[in-house]
């Protein structure tokens, strides 16, 4: 096993054991506005709940998250407009980091399709970066969405602003302490995903008692 399919798979098993840590009294970064977010938003501004999660795209607990349980989510809470769900990166790796500087050159809807499909294609992905295909593997899953060469691919890789996107994406992670992923961040605080979150009734079951906290009790 190749050094980096060692890191790749240790790292995909570990990625939601670790516990977050708090922010510091010394951090002075704040959150985005939603005008200004620079995530995959899905649901409405106004949802009384926004949701962020920080996944990686090379995250095994990820790609069950957004294939497992996401759906219902989307179906139960955001369609509804209970819930306002963000995705912002967690870079764990160099892979991640080509991901991601291919899905933040795509329009906002694109980028979130284009996610999905990595997930999809996740355990292809990893079989590409150990034996030195990544490029192409992407540039095949990012054709649909317009990256359909190399020359596209390299553009994406390079294009400064989405790197300086990323940074920027980093510092708030730095902020909230993510160790792991998926981490969720609700109205401030870090919730390090669970086993008990980690299935469509669990993560309801977690929404349920954000939104009893928020939402008003009528006679």
């Amino acid at each position: 096993m190749t050094g980096l399919t060692r890191r790749l798979a240790i790292a995909a098993l570990a990625c939601a054991a670790a516990l977050a840590s708090p922010a510091t009294a010394e951090d002075d970064w704040t959150e985005w506005t939603a005008a200004d977010e620079p995530g995959w938003v899905e649901g409405a501004a106004d949802a009384p709940v926004t949701v962020i999660e920080y996944f990686s795209p090379t995250c095994s607990h990820c790609k069950e998250f957004a294939e497992d349980i996401l759906p219902t989510i989307e179906e139960n809470y955001v369609a509804t407009g209970q819930v306002r769900f963000v995705m912002r990166e967690w870079i764990r790796n160099s892979v991640d980091k080509t991901i991601m500087t291919q899905a933040r050159c795509l329009p906002k809807e694109d980028g979130l399709a284009y996610l999905k499909d990595i997930f999809a294609r996740q355990d292809e992905i990893f079989v590409a970066a150990q034996v030195g295909t990544l490029p192409g593997t992407l540039t095949i899953i990012g054709t649909p969405y317009g990256i359909t060469d190399r020359e596209k691919f390299d553009t994406c890789y390079q294009n400064m602003d989405t790197r300086f996107d990323m940074l920027e994406v980093d510092k708030s992670a730095e902020h909230y302490g993510v160790r792991s992923s998926p981490t969720f961040i609700v109205d401030g605080t870090v919730h390090t995903a669970t086993v008990s979150m980690m299935t469509p009734e669990g993560f309801s079951a977690f929404l349920d008692k954000e939104l009893a906290r928020v939402t008003p009790e009528t006679n």
